[in-house]
């Protein structure tokens, strides 16, 4: 009954209400399908999520487990303290003090820029930083590099050629032309350098940063920093992303003095060359890019003993990477590096050295007085050695230089002074890189071989009347004069003794040339002044010389000291000769060499050894 009256009333209903209700299905009829649209777009949605979370949580869990634990913990290196060296009763030479640096992680800097200078400049000027003045190679126009160089030179004291190679090499954004600028300095260089493409003053810290290798690794701003101000920036770590405060720094202290440099070399940061060089047996460097490695002495030929053995730990970071605390369970102690003891004594050094000092100050005086005045000494080395071991007391070379200036951070100024030869090249250790004609030194070790091979005994004499005149094989009124030292009227008949302790430079003649028939058949002889009769020599000849001072005296090859940067010297033979500069050996040659001069050069070093032969009876 109620079905029925329904229908009813839907019949006879007015057109404008029917109207209204077939409006109302239809929007019914949409708001379903957009209603089941959205529950399958949500559900499609949530399928993803579901696959995304899958993929995070199972499927790749263990690579995002490894990600979070990475940005919530940093592994760290522990640098081994260096080893200490001693003198031979062990007072200090050179030794570590802990101190404090700032480091900086150019990654971790903010990246935007405002904040990044912001840190920058606090930092800068908590450590007052000074500016550097630099050519930015990607503002200098291709191809007019030498230009460029050419006009900074005329402003500047530049070495034209090896900036202008730097420039065509490196793979650095700038080139440093001058450091340790201040605020004045930065801006009257700016001034007198506008017209220049390229050139500009910017902080030393951000020109370190430019020229740094790595973006992850940390870069040294500064060492040896005073305690307040390393606090100072601990305190406002939250504030300073990047920046690192090391407390576990280690300054090369080198309390002997500036005697002790060439001795004991220096530590500095490592070059490129260096890394790339030492690795360990699994091929893995040995070294970071920041690390200091010794240079020249002891700390160079020592390194490996010295440097020890790194360790290292994990730490937990915040958000802004400051170190909340230690995971002690990964931590690995350093190994420290062995200590050397030298042979030398620290008081005899200094009083060798202050010898050798007044030795060349009273050199000078009589260089000054001569007429005409002859050239200044500058350099000089003194050399003190147990003849009985070979042990060095004392071993000086003169100028010296101040070694701790490298490991606190040398001026390019005091660099370009050090390796000035107008100022003598304090860095040059002259007592085992020099090379020398040993002249009359060597005349001793001819005397002791001539006896061995018996071409001459003590007893027997040569006549010196200032020179001898030696013909040429294939002219016999052409000759060359071989002058005595005692020139004017000569030594008479010398025999050994007088040959040695007169130093008659005629006897060694004879005793160095050798009996030879030349190339025109006759025997090689010379002439002595007033006697037309002439004399054939009956001496060594350069290769029994060579035979006795390579194998017995050490002639022509490095010592073997435990000091970096030994030359070899040299004792020329005729091959030698022939194939360095393409010429025959002479009889001449011989000559000269017989009285130590010609192509023979040896280190300080090796005559101080092949004299010590002589002193400790073979």
């Amino acid at each position: 009954m109620s079905v029925f009256k329904k229908k009813r009333r839907m019949e006879f209903a007015r057109p404008g209400e029917r109207r209204r209700r077939e409006d109302q299905e239809q929007l019914d009829n949409q708001i379903t399908r957009r209603v089941f649209l959205m529950r399958g777009a949500m559900g499609a949605g949530f399928m993803a999520l579901g696959g995304k979370l899958w993929r995070m949580q199972i499927a790749e869990g263990n690579t995002f487990r490894e990600t979070a634990e990475d940005l919530r913990t940093r592994p760290e290196i522990l640098k081994a303290p260096r080893g200490r060296v001693l003198d031979r009763a062990g007072q200090p030479l050179a030794e570590n003090r802990r101190s404090w640096g700032i480091d900086i992680v150019r990654s971790r800097l903010p990246e935007d820029e405002t904040q990044r200078q912001r840190v920058l400049d606090d930092v800068s000027t908590s450590l007052q930083l000074k500016q550097a003045l630099v050519l930015d190679r990607s503002l200098v126009p291709m191809g007019s590099e030498a230009a460029i160089v050419n006009q900074l030179s005329k402003q500047l004291t530049v070495d034209v050629p090896a900036l202008i190679a730097r420039l065509n090499s490196s793979t650095a954004n700038v080139e440093l032309l001058a450091e340790e600028l201040t605020p004045e300095q930065a801006v009257e260089w700016q001034s007198k350098l506008a017209d220049i493409p390229g050139v500009r003053v910017m902080g030393s810290l951000e020109y370190q940063l430019a020229v740094h290798d790595s973006d992850d690794l940390p870069m040294t701003v500064k060492k040896d920093i005073d305690r307040d101000t390393a606090l100072m920036i601990a305190s406002n770590s939250v504030y300073l992303p990047g920046v690192i405060v090391d407390d576990s720094t280690l300054i090369r202290e080198y309390s002997a003095g500036e005697h002790f440099s060439h001795i004991l070399g220096y530590v500095g940061p490592i070059t490129e060359e260096e890394f790339k060089a030492e690795q360990s047996p699994n091929g893995a460097p040995i070294y970071e890019p920041n690390d200091s490695v010794g240079k020249g002495g002891i700390e160079q030929a020592l390194e490996r003993d010295l440097r020890g053995e790194k360790g290292g730990r994990v730490v937990q970071v915040d958000a802004a990477g400051v170190i909340r605390f230690e995971l002690t369970d990964r931590r690995r102690e350093p190994v420290g590096g062995l200590s050397a003891r030298l042979t030398v004594i620290r008081d005899f050094q200094n009083q060798v050295a202050a010898a050798l000092a007044d030795g060349i100050r009273v050199a000078n005086e009589a260089a000054q007085k001569a007429t005409p005045p002859r050239e200044q000494v500058g350099a000089g080395v003194a050399i003190a050695m147990n003849p009985k071991n070979g042990e060095i007391l004392a071993i000086s070379s003169l100028p010296t230089f101040d070694n701790q200036k490298f490991v606190s951070g040398i001026s390019q100024a005091d660099y370009d002074f050090l390796v000035d030869k107008k100022n003598f090249e304090p860095l040059l250790d002259r007592s085992i890189s020099g090379l020398f004609p040993p002249g009359s030194t060597f005349k001793p070790m001819v005397a002791a071989i001539a006896l061995q091979e018996a071409v001459v005994t003590k007893e027997q004499t040569f006549s010196c009347k200032g020179n001898i005149s030696v013909p040429w094989t294939w002219d016999e009124t052409q000759r060359t004069i071989y002058p005595c030292w005692e020139k004017d009227i000569g030594h008479g008949d010398v025999d050994m003794l007088r040959g040695i302790s007169e130093s008659c430079d005629v006897y060694f003649y004879n005793l160095g040339a050798p009996y030879d028939i030349a190339d025109n058949g006759v025997p090689v002889h010379y002439y002595i002044p007033g006697d037309p009769q002439s004399k054939e020599f009956s001496g060594l000849g350069i290769e029994r010389m060579y035979d006795y001072m390579t194998e017995v005296f050490g002639f022509g090859t490095a010592t073997g000291i435990e000091l970096a940067g030994e030359s070899d010297g040299l004792m020329p033979t005729p091959n030698w000769l022939f194939q360095t500069i393409g010429e025959n050996w002479s009889i001449g040659d011989t000559i000269n060499v017989s009285i130590g001069q010609g192509h023979l050069l040896c280190t300080p070093l090796q005559l101080v050894n092949s004299t010590a032969a002589i002193a400790n009876g073979g």
